[in-house]
C-alpha cells in the first residue's frame, strides 16, 4: 500500500509545476551577525552576546518565519554598531604626546616621609615612587616640581630613579614656598616602570644658631610625565584600513573621501550592488558631522554607523521579480544567491570572490557553482556548518540549559559539557571535509576527544585540553548515537530516559518523529517507597505501557531507546542498574531484535535510505530558512541522488545549492480586489 501511494504522489509531483516555495525577509540572527561583521569589518569579538536570543521554527534559529525584531533588540543594533566602530576606527593618536601628572602625596613613599597639605615632604634619606605605564618606546620628559627646606652648607639634593637606577642628580636650590621645576629628557621602554625621585643627603643640626637651618628637607609637589616627544605615528590597525579605502589628501576633499569610501563599503555590507543616491543619502549624515566640527573619521561613524542599522545589512533581501514565470517564479538574482549559498556554508556573508562572480552573472554556471562549493567547504568558516547546523539538528546546544544531578553524576561538569558539545561539531566537520558517507555519521570508526572527555569514555592514553581526532577499536563506541552530547540531552536530570532517546532517533535520525501523546496520556509513574532502588527503568517502563493510551507510541519509541540502556544520564558507560546487569535487549515494532547499541546501529544502518531522506529533509529546512516536509519533491530528488552517489555528504551540499527549490523563489501573491 505505501509503495502504490508513494509511487501514485510522484506521478502527481511528476506533472505538477514546480513550487520552489516562498522564504519571507529573513533578519540576520545572532551568529549571522556576529559573522557578518567579522568578515565585513575584522572585529574579534562577539557584539551580539547580549542580543535577546533567536526563536527557533522547525528546529532552526534561521527561519524567516519567528525571526522577528522587537524594540529591544533594535536597541541592541545601534548599541552593538557603536560598539563595533569604536573598536575598529582609530580616531586617537596613540603617539600623539600625552602630559600625566602624579600629586606627590597621592604616590607611595618610604619611611622618613609624610603629606604636608598637598605636597610630600621628604625629612629622612628615601623617596616617593610609582609605577607607571608608558604606551609606547620613546623619548619622555619627566619633570618634578620641588623645593627645598636649606640647611648645612649645601643644598638637596634630588636624584631621579628609572627602574632603580640613578638617572639624574639636582641641586634644589628652590625653597619649599618657592618651587621650581626640574626636569629630564631620556628614552623610555614601553611598559610599566618604576618611577621614583629620591632624596640622598638628609642634614639635621638642632644647635644651628639659624633655626630655619638646623633640618634639611625635600619637599615635592608633583611629578609630570610628558610624551612620547619623537614617536612617529604607527600604521592603524587593519580593520580601521578596511574601511577607509580612502582619505583627504592631495586635493581630495573629506566629502569626496566619504563617499569613496561608502561606495566600497557599503555593497559588500549589503551584499548587493549599491546605487549612487544611496551612497549620498548615508554621506549627507557625514556632511551634518562634519558641519558640527567633528574629525573626520569621528565624523564617518556617523554614515557607518548607519549602514551597519539599515534593513538592508540586518536582513536578507531577496526581492519579488518581474519576470515571474504564469506561477509566480523566478529565479534568484546573483547576489541572492550569492548569499543564500554563503549563510547555507558559513552562516556568513558572500567574500570578495563570492561577490565578484555574481557581479558577473557567473553563478548561474552549474559547473562554477559546484566550485564555489568546493572551494567554500575546504574554507576554515565551513567550521560554522557544525557549530549552526549539526548543533541545531542534533539539538545538542540544549547541553546549556541541561543540568544532571551532581549528586547522582559528580563527573559533570562545565568542562565535560564543553568537550561534549565539541565533539559533535568536529566529528560532523570532518565528515564534511572528508566528503566521507551519511552512513559515517552514525557508525564512524574514530571520533574527536580530550582528556576529560576521553576519561569519561574509558578511553586511556589521550593527554591535554585539546581536541583530536582518535580511532575507536570499541564497538560501544562510534558515530553519533552513543556520543555523551546525545545521550545527556536526551535524559532525565537524575535518570536515563529510553523514552526520550527513542523519539530522537525516530525524530532525528529517521524522519519518523511519533504523534504527540493524548492529553489523557500520564505521566511515567514515580517509584513507590518499597521499590526504591530494587526496580529498574525498563520494569518501571513496561508496566507504564499497559495502558493502552500510552502503548500505541511507547512500543515504536521504548525499544529503540532500550538499546542505549548501557549508557547512564552522562553518556558513561555502566553495566549495572538498581544492582543488576543492565538489560539493553528489545524488539522492534517490525519484529527485528537486538542487543546492545552495537546491534541497534547495525539495524539503523541498514536503513540509510530513511536516514539519507530524514537528513536531507534537515539541512534543506536550514538552507532555505523555511519549514520542508519529509516528502515534499526537492528532498525526494536529493534523496535519490544521493542513493546513486554513495550517499556522500558532498553530493548532499551540492545537490541542494543546485535544487530548484535553492535557486528559484516564488513572488508574493496579490489578493485582487
Amino acid at each position: 500500500l505505501l509503495a502504490w501511494l508513494s509511487a501514485t504522489m510522484d506521478r502527481i509531483d511528476a506533472a505538477a509545476p514546480p513550487d520552489p516555495g516562498r522564504v519571507v525577509l529573513r533578519r540576520l540572527n545572532k551568529v549571522e551577525y556576529t559573522n557578518t561583521v567579522r568578515d565585513l569589518i575584522g572585529v574579534d569579538f562577539k557584539p551580539a552576546e547580549d542580543f535577546p536570543s533567536d526563536d527557533v521554527g522547525y528546529g532552526f534559529d534561521n527561519i524567516g518565519d519567528v525571526l522577528s525584531l522587537p524594540p529591544l533588540l533594535l536597541e541592541k543594533y545601534l548599541a552593538a554598531a557603536r560598539k563595533v566602530l569604536d573598536r575598529a576606527i582609530e580616531t586617537e593618536n596613540p603617539a600623539r604626546p600625552a602630559e600625566r601628572r602624579f600629586e606627590a602625596e597621592a604616590m607611595k613613599h618610604t619611611q622618613g616621609g609624610a603629606a604636608d597639605s598637598d605636597m610630600l615632604v621628604l625629612f629622612a634619606n628615601g623617596e616617593i615612587f610609582g609605577q607607571i605605564d608608558f604606551p609606547i618606546e620613546g623619548e619622555y620628559v619627566v619633570k618634578v616640581k620641588a623645593g627645598a627646606d636649606r640647611a648645612g652648607n649645601e643644598a638637596a639634593k634630588m636624584v631621579l630613579r628609572l627602574d632603580g637606577q640613578d638617572m639624574r642628580t639636582y641641586d634644589v636650590t628652590s625653597s619649599r614656598n618657592n618651587q621650581k621645576t626640574y626636569e629630564m629628557r631620556t628614552t623610555i621602554k614601553a611598559g610599566p616602570r618604576r618611577v621614583a625621585v629620591g632624596f640622598t643627603n638628609d642634614y639635621y643640626n638642632p644647635q644651628a644658631p639659624n633655626a630655619r637651618e638646623r633640618d634639611r628637607n625635600l619637599i615635592v609637589d608633583y611629578i609630570e610625565i610628558f610624551g612620547p616627544v619623537d614617536a612617529k605615528r604607527p600604521d592603524p590597525p587593519e580593520t580601521h584600513r578596511r574601511i577607509f579605502t580612502a582619505k583627504p589628501a592631495d586635493g581630495k576633499t573629506k566629502q569626496q573621501a566619504c563617499r569613496e569610501i561608502l561606495a566600497a563599503f557599503a555593497p559588500r555590507a549589503f551584499r548587493r550592488v549599491v546605487s549612487p543616491g544611496e551612497v549620498e543619502r548615508f554621506a549627507k549624515l557625514f556632511d551634518l558631522a562634519d558641519r558640527n566640527g567633528e574629525p573626520f573619521e569621528q565624523a564617518m561613524k556617523v554614515p557607518l554607523q548607519a549602514v551597519l542599522v539599515s534593513p538592508h545589512f540586518l536582513f536578507r533581501v531577496e526581492t519579488d521579480k518581474p519576470a515571474a514565470d504564469a506561477n509566480g517564479v523566478a529565479r534568484l538574482g546573483d547576489f541572492e544567491l550569492a548569499s543564500r549559498l554563503s549563510y547555507f556554508l558559513w552562516a556568513s556573508m558572500p567574500d570578495a570572490e563570492l561577490l565578484d562572480l555574481a557581479a558577473r552573472g557567473a553563478l548561474a554556471d552549474p559547473q562554477a557553482l559546484d566550485l564555489q562549493v568546493d572551494r567554500m567547504l575546504k574554507d576554515p568558516k565551513a567550521h560554522a556548518l557544525g557549530e549552526t547546523f549539526a548543533a541545531q539538528w542534533l539539538e545538542i546546544r540544549r547541553l546549556e540549559t541541561v543540568t544532571p544531578d551532581r549528586k547522582i553524576f559528580p563527573s559533570y561538569d562545565p568542562a565535560l559539557r564543553d568537550a561534549m558539545h565539541q565533539e559533535v561539531v568536529d566529528f560532523f566537520n570532518e565528515i564534511v571535509r572528508e566528503n566521507r558517507s551519511l552512513v559515517d555519521l552514525l557508525a564512524a570508526d574514530f571520533t574527536f576527544l580530550n582528556e576529560r572527555l576521553a576519561r569519561h569514555y574509558g578511553i586511556a592514553d589521550v593527554k591535554g585540553p585539546e581536541m583530536r581526532r582518535v580511532a575507536l577499536r570499541d564497538p560501544r563506541r562510534g558515530g553519533i548515537l552513543t556520543m555523551a552530547a546525545v545521550l545527556t540531552v536526551n535524559s532525565n536530570p537524575t535518570r536515563t530516559s529510553p523514552t526520550l532517546r527513542g523519539k530522537w532517533v525516530l525524530d532525528a535520525v529517521l524522519g519518523t518523529p511519533p504523534p504527540p501523546p493524548p492529553p489523557e496520556a500520564g505521566e511515567l509513574a514515580a517509584e513507590k517507597n518499597e521499590e526504591q532502588g530494587k526496580i529498574t527503568l525498563r520494569q518501571r517502563l513496561e508496566r507504564h505501557r499497559r495502558d493502552p493510551l500510552c502503548a500505541s507510541c511507547h512500543r515504536r519509541m521504548d525499544p529503540i531507546g532500550f538499546g542505549f540502556e548501557n549508557y547512564d544520564g552522562t553518556g558513561a558507560w555502566r553495566d549495572q542498574e538498581a544492582g543488576r546487569p543492565v538489560d539493553a535487549s528489545a524488539t522492534l515494532v517490525d519484529g527485528r531484535s537486538f542487543n546492545g547499541a552495537a546491534e541497534l546501529r547495525a539495524i539503523l544502518v541498514g536503513r540509510k535510505d530513511e536516514f539519507a531522506r530524514a537528513l536531507t529533509a534537515r539541512i534543506l529546512t536550514y538552507a532555505l530558512g523555511r519549514g520542508v516536509e519529509y516528502d515534499e519533491r526537492p528532498v525526494k530528488l536529493i534523496a535519490q541522488a544521493l542513493q546513486k552517489d554513495g550517499y556522500r555528504i558532498g553530493t548532499l551540499v551540492k545537490e541542494v545549492v543546485n535544487s530548484y527549490a535553492f535557486q528559484n523563489r516564488r513572488n508574493r501573491i496579490e489578493v485582487k480586489k
